[in-house]
């Protein structure tokens, strides 16, 4: 094992082990919590901003921060909250134990992802990982490519997944001095 895999295995242990915790139910409401947080920030962005100009004097350069944070997070609580109803609903049956085991394997695979898209910008923006880090390393030959492949995979049933994320390194690798 070498000192990447050290680095890339504990946040995966440690997301295996949350979502053992929370179980398959709560991993998968999470992350729809998560989309419909996003785009329901968007959606009622102007209905929130609209309601927190009646009560709040709030500068209109933070007006749309606020608001979109604001409905962000009601959202999240709103859906974690039904998901964890259902979640006791879920332990009181033999699948309980079931959940627990795919949320483990749901959550390693998700801080997986994660860590592979942190790998991939590394390569993209030439941050480099030291060649002594990767020489005999078991983990990076399989993250580095995973994050590509989901991109890739999910292009094909939404298109404009890869131009979101060829936008935001175009945008990233703009030089805000000039």
């Amino acid at each position: 094992m070498s000192t990447i895999d050290i680095i890339l295995i504990i946040p995966i242990i440690y997301g295996a082990y949350r979502g053992f915790k929370k179980g398959f139910l709560l991993e998968i409401i999470a992350i729809v919590a998560f989309i419909l947080a996003v785009i329901g920030g968007f959606k009622l962005l102007h209905w929130g901003m609209d309601l927190l100009d009646q009560y709040f004097d709030i500068s209109g350069q933070v007006l749309p921060y606020i608001a979109f944070v604001l409905i962000f997070i009601g959202i999240i609580l709103l859906i974690n909250l039904l998901g964890k109803g259902l979640k006791k609903i879920i332990d009181l049956t033999i699948l309980g134990a079931a959940d627990n085991i795919a949320g483990a394997v749901l959550s390693a695979t998700k801080w997986a992802f994660g860590l592979s898209v942190i790998l991939w910008l590394s390569a993209t923006f030439d941050i480099g990982i030291p060649e002594e880090w990767k020489e005999g390393s078991i983990l990076y030959p399989y993250l580095m490519p995973f994050a590509p492949a989901v991109v890739d995979f999910f292009s094909a049933i939404i298109p404009f997944a890869h131009d979101l994320f060829d936008t935001l390194k175009e945008m990233l690798q703009d030089d805000p001095s000039s």
